[in-house]
């Protein structure tokens, strides 16, 4: 016979589980909190928590730090995941510059609902722990951040950066890090010291249309790779590519590609280490969202298995703590000597006050506590984002599932014209982003980024709702 506690645990662990398939409970709901959960149902504390580990167990809900337990999507209620990419295997010049030149200029600020935006807002960041310490970095130097700054970067914060590297298993010191403008300098100046115009880069299928924009304006031309929306590119297709010698470099996000959300899992990115060994092609790996990941353990990185430097490793500040002070970092293995001189010709140094508000905040503050909070607010918003999208457009609308970041990929119907969508939802103060900014094929044409970046609200709610009925009526 089974103890009355165990009974007791298991038989309230299954109410719930009805409770969330009936869809009483919604994904991304909160849930009573153990308290509340041992006196309404006159259990112990203990107890109260086994219900919550068993339904967890089951894959239904999940605990967020300092927050309690919310509803996590299952498999039977979760939107279809996008196929496997095919893009051409075809070496193809870049054209995006003008379709992000029509973005800019169809939007609309003024009570303008951003269903696209670039970084969490403001009210996730520690402002006024930022605005401490940058009077703290301006009272400490006085005058020191009006003159020219080292090449390199202010050598604190790059001690610190190389700290933080050993989440990630990095052995790296100071010297080894570049301090840039921002992670979309990093990326060009690697991109500059490994390939030249005319070059091929192979790039993920879809990707960030930052980057494309970056090979377009060098002169270089991109071969996408096929992408599984979980677990990244197709090593496979890869290897092919460079046995054909079809390909200078690699530029590659395998945290939390951006758009897709792919994580390419760590035995993924070992092999992808050890084929850029064999050609001896060099990567350029953005991470710039390695830090939002929403499970317990920051993923690994292809720089952790990088055993001679092959991997230029590129990163910023600016999706989890500051982006307005442009801070960014590159880690350049061999091609240091190269990324330096490039720097140096490029802007010669990066702004000293940032980096010294930055490192007093690092040194001075909890920035874990705060990122831990960032990321349970993040997994939160892409739960509520994704229950909305699954509630107000098509059934047939296909979606991904990304284990961190913000950012969601939409495959619409093939009906669905996501340039008309756009166009439509300007005119009523709404972004997106289309599918084809993700690529340099004609590809994507149904498909569109959405950014669950911003807390949760109604006019979110509805801004989500309007994209659906203008979809609905593309059908």
């Amino acid at each position: 016979m089974p103890k009355t506690d165990d009974f007791l645990y298991q038989q309230l662990a299954d109410k719930i589980e009805l409770l969330i398939e009936k869809g009483v409970y919604a994904a991304g709901d909160k849930l009573p909190s153990v308290r509340e959960l041992h006196q309404e149902h006159n259990i112990s504390i203990s107890t109260a928590l086994q219900v919550y580990t068993q339904l967890e167990k089951r894959g239904w809900i999940a605990a967020r730090e300092r927050s309690g337990y919310y509803v996590q999507y299952t498999q039977r209620q979760r939107p279809q995941l996008p196929a496997i990419t095919t893009p051409r295997a075809a070496i193809t010049t870049v054209k995006v510059n003008e379709q992000m030149q029509r973005i800019h200029d169809g939007r609309q600020y003024k009570g303008f609902i951003s269903l696209d935006a670039a970084a969490p807002a403001n009210e996730l960041f520690p402002l006024n722990k930022l605005h401490k310490a940058l009077l703290h970095a301006v009272r400490s130097h006085k005058a020191a951040f009006v003159h020219y700054n080292d090449l390199n970067g202010y050598e604190p914060l790059r001690k610190h950066i190389a700290r933080r590297t050993l989440s990630w298993k990095g052995a790296v010191n100071s010297s080894d890090i570049i301090i840039t403008n921002g992670c979309m300098e990093a990326i060009s100046l690697c991109l500059r010291a490994v390939a030249k115009a005319g070059d091929t880069i192979a790039i993920e299928s879809p990707t960030f249309f930052g980057l494309l924009m970056t090979i377009e304006s060098l002169g270089m031309k991109a071969l996408e790779i096929p992408t599984d929306p979980v677990s990244g590119i197709s090593l496979e297709k890869l290897e092919d590519a460079f046995r054909k010698k079809r390909v200078n470099a690699c530029l590659f996000i395998s945290n939390y590609n951006n758009p897709l959300g792919s994580c390419m899992p760590a035995a993924g990115k070992k092999a992808l280490a050890q084929l850029l060994h064999k050609y001896q092609v060099p990567l350029i790996e953005d991470d710039t969202f390695g830090e939002l990941h929403h499970g317990p353990e920051r993923p690994a990185t292809v720089k952790t298995f990088d055993k001679d430097g092959l991997v230029l490793h590129c990163s910023s500040f600016s999706k989890w703590l500051a982006p307005g002070y442009r801070l960014g970092w590159v880690i350049p293995g061999r091609y240091y000597t190269q990324v330096q001189q490039l720097k140096f010709m490029t802007t010669f140094s990066t702004g000293l006050l940032p980096q010294l508000a930055v490192h007093s905040y690092l040194e001075h503050q909890r920035p874990d506590l705060h990122l831990k909070q960032l990321r349970g607010a993040l997994a939160l918003q892409t739960q509520q984002m994704a229950r909305a999208i699954q509630q107000y457009y098509p059934d047939d609308t296909q979606l991904s599932n990304p284990e961190g970041s913000f950012n969601l990929w939409v495959v619409c119907n093939k009906r669905t014209d996501t340039w008309e969508l756009h166009r439509q939802a300007a005119a009523h103060n709404i972004g997106i982003m289309p599918g084809t900014l993700f690529t340099s094929q004609q590809k994507y044409k149904n498909c569109m980024r959405l950014s669950a970046a911003l807390p949760w609200n109604e006019d979110l709610t509805r801004a989500v709702q309007t994209t659906g009925k203008l979809i609905r009526k593309m059908l």
